[in-house]
This record gives structure tokens, sequence and C-alpha cells, in this order.
């Protein structure tokens, strides 16, 4: 006689659950069919298994890479909507154009001073920039006064750390403190947050760049998010460590 056999579930494509296809019927030695077989008991921590865990919300908790990669996607469009003028009445009317023209002018900064002194764009490691930009945005939590001297180290420290030569990279921090050092009052606090744009629509991976994670995008996704989205990083997994 033959037994019953259930196919196990699989993810779906959109990731919205699981799901399994009905049990194979047994003939009976009557000729009948025997019931379906149940379905797959719960794992130990629930309905949903260990895979799967649900949020605060109820809601199916996604990895933390895939919560992240939305949050930059998000991020760098607001970006772009600052940039081509978006309405004051969205959220990014708390970073003007002046803004990101000044986050710019810091990025432009170290990349020519860099290239001035041997170590053109192609010769770096690919987090360089961003790491750079996530080191200002850190440093520009002090207040004006004080963070000319802790953006200039922080710059310098960020870019030794990817290879570049201390007295280059030093330079290449005096440089950028010198634009930032330009702000008008009361710009300060929007120039930092459009560092942070711009390190984030920048960076190859934010999934694997603890610093621009952890220096750039969580404190814009309280300022700039929709709560949805600020709730699931809150729920991902732990924030890694960054120097």
């Amino acid at each position: 006689m033959c037994r019953s056999k259930a196919e196990g579930g699989r993810r779906c494509p959109d990731r919205k659950g699981r799901k399994s296809s009905g049990a194979v019927a047994s003939k009976t030695a009557g000729g009948g069919s025997a019931p379906r077989a149940p379905s797959r008991p719960p794992g130990p921590s629930g309905p949903l298994g260990p895979s799967r865990p649900r949020g605060r919300s109820g809601r199916l908790q996604r990895s933390r890479a895939a919560v992240l990669r939305d949050a930059q996607k998000q991020l760098g469009e607001l970006l772009n909507a600052v940039i081509n003028s978006a309405p004051v009445n969205s959220p990014t009317a708390l970073v003007s154009a002046f803004d990101t023209d000044v986050a710019s002018q810091v990025a432009d900064k170290i990349t020519a001073t860099l290239k001035a002194h041997g170590r053109p764009r192609g010769s770096w490691r690919s987090h360089l920039l961003c790491g750079a930009l996530a080191a200002v945005a850190r440093a520009m939590d002090a207040s004006q006064n004080a963070a000319e001297t802790a953006v200039t180290k922080g710059i310098t420290s960020a870019l030794v750390a990817s290879g570049i030569p201390r007295p280059a990279a030093a330079l290449a921090g005096r440089a950028a403190t010198d634009v930032l050092m330009k702000v008008p009052l009361g710009h300060w606090e929007a120039v930092r947050r459009a560092v942070g744009l711009l390190a984030v629509s920048m960076c190859p991976s934010v999934a694997n760049h603890p610093a621009v994670e952890n220096y750039c995008l969580r404190p814009l996704a309280s300022e700039l998010l929709a709560p949805a989205i600020q709730q699931e990083l809150a729920e991902s997994l732990p924030i890694r460590s960054a120097s």
C-alpha cells in the first residue's frame, strides 16, 4: 500500500509567507482515498517556526540586509528629490539644494586632493569616499565651533584606514573642513543631513558598511523615513560596531 507524502513548504518569491501544496492521497484497500495529510506542525517558536519571526507590528520580519537596502533606496530617492527641487512641504524640506551642494563640495575636495597627491579615484577601495563622508557626519554631531578639529581628524583616520598615506589623508581632511567652516549659521544640521544622504546614496552596500549605517542611514531614518521602515530598522538584527 502506498503511503501519503506531502511537499515541504517553500518561501514564496514575494516573501510574504509560506505555502504548502496539497498532500498526495493514498488508495485504501477498499479503493477509497485516505484523508489529506495534516499540515506541518508548528515549529518550536510558534506557528511560523524559528526562521520567520514576527516583529512587534505583527509583520513577518525581513532580513537586516533587505531592510537596509530599502532604507538606502528611499534615502537616495529623497536626495534626488532635493536636487530636483522637491515641494517645500515634503520631508526633504529638512535639507535644501544649498545643503546638498555643500555636501558635494566636501566630497569633491576629498577627491581632488587625493588625485593631486597620486591617488586617483580608480585606485581607491570601494568604500573609501562614503567612509570619509560618514566620518564627516559623525564629527558634525558636535557644535559648529567644536567640529573643525573633529572633522579633519575623522576624515584623516577614515582615509588612512582605506589605504591612503597619512600626509595626503590629512590634506584632504583639511580641504574638506575648510568648506564646512564656511557654512552659514542655521545650516549646520541640514548640511550634516546632506552629507549623510550623500554617503548613503553612493555607498556600494550599506549592509556591509557599519560606519555608513550607524552614522548616516539610521540617524536619517528617524528624521526622513516613514514610521514603517523605521520600525523595521529597529526590529532588524543588532547594529554592528563601527570604528
